[in-house]
């Protein structure tokens, strides 16, 4: 059997109402840096966790991160985070909050800016060197809370998204209470599951999955196909939603482990340089590449992993073809590429900045300038 390593959280708590154990979790660092999203502010969950700290005692220093995280957003953190002496810090919401969090607690302990360690831009390397950090999911996607790298990206001229990576900086506690995704828009939920289960299936036919990564990717494989209902059925506001929630929650945080130990591939490969091309949620530009993608990769050659997946989604029976043209009816509400700017000069780039990473079948520039077209 091939060797391997395989990482992940030192604790994961999960649970609806699991987050009033936060001030417990932190009490012992005295001062603490919460980074959130602007809709968890307005929420009585940030009432009530402010009146907890406050009670225990602990100084909370609050910034909001409200888009995905540049270099500048993250220096400006870690500055402000250097002058309050912070000594945890805490990030409670999506994957770009959760980003920027592992980011600033890993900066905070370096010298100079996040763009001297990102790869691929930056000249140093970053050490294991960090501040505890707590992540708390609130949307069931990224799985930033499971891996060890940081995505940080800036728009323009030098536009770019990579990564800030250590195997230190996978986040020591992981918190996820579903309640905390319950009301998120459709839409949002919609991009962020498909992230979810493109992370799920790429990992799982990945190159370098291993026996471990295979069976987190399956189990998450079928809590998506239980959580999908909440968008397959428009289930929300339904007694239902907090169950799927929390299943599709769980879903997110198995493929957060899934890929931090298989890797990824193709679709993620194309994402990432589309993601820094124009103003597509990466959620939803790994919603719109899955089924081209699968459906050339399948149009090359079988995968028995892709089958295997197949029959936990869709256990009443369905071919290969057929779950393809599926997951494009999902993505449909997603819209085209060119509704989130990209234009037809730019595909060159963005595929010029493309890889196929894990995937165990190569798709070349033509294959994915071609598939890029289709979806303008």
């Amino acid at each position: 059997m091939q060797s391997f390593t395989h990482l992940g959280n030192a604790k994961l708590i999960f649970g609806n109402g699991k987050i009033a154990q936060l001030p417990g979790l932190v009490a012992a660092y005295g001062s603490v840096l919460i980074l959130t999203g602007r809709h968890f502010v307005t929420t009585a969950i940030w009432s009530e966790l402010q009146r907890q700290f406050a009670a225990a005692g602990i100084l909370v220093h609050h910034q909001l991160v409200t888009d995905e995280p540049t270099p500048e957003v993250i220096d400006t953190l870690t500055q402000f985070a250097k002058q309050q002496q912070v000594t945890a810090v805490i990030a409670i919401g999506g994957g770009s909050v959760l980003d920027a969090g592992k980011a600033v607690a890993a900066i905070v302990c370096h010298q100079g800016s996040v763009m001297d360690y990102l790869e691929g831009v930056g000249s140093r390397t970053p050490t294991a060197a960090t501040l505890p950090l707590i992540a708390v999911p609130t949307t069931a996607g990224t799985g930033s809370e499971a891996t060890k790298n940081a995505v940080i990206g800036q728009k323009g001229e030098r536009a770019f998204k990579k990564s800030l990576r250590h195997d230190a900086y996978i986040p020591p506690i992981a918190l996820i209470d579903p309640q905390l995704s319950v009301g998120t828009p459709a839409s949002i939920t919609l991009a962020c599951a498909m992230d979810a289960f493109c992370q799920l299936l790429e990992s799982f036919v990945s190159t370098t999955a291993t026996p471990i990564s295979d069976a987190l990717a399956l189990q998450g494989i079928q809590l998506f196909a239980k959580g999908s209902r909440l968008f397959r059925e428009d289930l929300y506001g339904t007694d239902e939603e907090p169950e799927l929630r929390g299943q599709l929650a769980l879903a997110a945080y198995l493929s957060g482990l899934s890929l931090a130990n298989a890797g990824l591939g193709t679709v993620h490969g194309l994402a990432g340089p589309l993601g820094a091309a124009c103003n597509i949620p990466h959620g939803a530009a790994c919603g719109l590449l899955l089924a081209p993608v699968f459906g050339r990769l399948l149009d090359k050659a079988p995968l028995e992993k892709f089958s295997q997946a197949r029959a936990i989604l869709f256990p009443q029976g369905m071919s290969d073809l057929e779950a393809i043209e599926q997951f494009s009816q999902w993505a449909a509400p997603l819209g085209r590429l060119s509704h989130h700017g990209l234009s037809a000069d730019k595909i060159a780039t963005v595929v010029s900045q493309a890889n196929n990473k894990n995937s165990p079948i190569t798709l070349d520039e033509g294959e994915m300038k071609q598939l890029l077209a289709q979806l303008l």
